[in-house]
């Protein structure tokens, strides 16, 4: 059991979450994709968080006694992970309200007493301005009506001097063409019970089955440049904005650009003092 004392994160007096029809749909597709993941694959996707911070150049040990806060967690897998590496408090927050409580019951997710799960949305984060070291956003401000009020969000929570780690869909590419494809002419018929049990069926894993259906049924997939995300950075005051790999996608030569276009776009910068 991790001894670090709970540390309570102000509230802002007037906040209440009520989620908005569009927010209602988008949880209801990760109902069950996030609670079919079984303790193995679930404690593998912990670990991708350290993994990824060493091979990025980030010491693990940057991460102790920061206060964290991660928006649109899921089943917490991040929380969990900043959890272990000695973060002061690691709080998620998130629509889907199933999706929270199958973290809250995970073994990993007991034994530590430095994290903590909420519902609520990245359009309008429950805590005060300017309070936290480490912000990170991973997949979820694309599924929003409009994406930069979220990320204007993001920044209000973090302090001068913290850090925030964005991921968004970068556009182009003819994977983006083919999902397109499905999504507007064929999948917009078919219900996303029946995908998804026909997917679990013919034995697609539960990580598969989430990379490929929110992509085809959720109200909003937006997608940017790189360019564009910099420029959000840039104007909202932050420095040592830099963009860092993720391992499936090599998106610097032309096959992976023709494939895939700008890729996942994975950005942290630091907000100036």
């Amino acid at each position: 059991m991790n001894e670090t004392p709970i540390l309570k994160i102000p509230v802002r007096p007037e906040w209440k979450f009520v989620p908005s029809d569009i927010e209602g749909s988008t949880a209801k597709i990760y109902d069950n994709l996030f609670s079919a993941y079984d303790e193995k694959r679930f404690e593998e996707s912990v670990e991708l968080f350290p993994m990824r911070q060493q091979k990025w150049g980030v010491p693990l040990e940057w991460f102790k006694d920061k206060v964290c806060l991660d928006v649109g967690c899921g089943q917490g897998r991040f929380v969990t992970a900043l959890g272990r590496l000695g973060a002061a408090k690691a709080i998620g927050v998130d629509i889907n309200e199933k999706g929270l409580e199958a973290g809250r019951n995970r073994r990993w997710f007991k034994e530590l007493n430095n994290v903590e799960l909420m519902n609520s949305s990245a359009g309008d984060i429950p805590f005060v301005d300017s309070y936290f070291d480490y912000v990170i956003c991973s997949g979820v401000l694309l599924l929003m009506p409009e994406p930069k009020k979220g990320f204007d969000e993001l920044v209000r929570v973090t302090k001068p001097g913290g850090r925030i780690f964005l991921s968004m869909y970068g556009k182009g590419g003819l994977k983006w063409a083919l999902n397109d494809f499905f999504r507007f002419f064929l999948i917009r018929w078919v219900p996303f019970t029946f995908t998804e049990k026909v997917f679990k069926a013919v034995g697609v894993p539960p990580n598969k089955r989430y990379n490929i259906l929110d992509n085809l049924y959720t109200p909003y997939t937006h997608r940017y440049t790189e360019k564009e995300i910099r420029q959000w950075f840039e104007d909202a005051g932050f420095e040592n904005i830099r963009r860092v790999k993720f391992e499936r996608y090599d998106y610097e030569t032309w096959q992976s650009r023709l494939i895939h276009g700008e890729a996942w776009i994975q950005i942290m910068a630091d907000k100036k003092k």
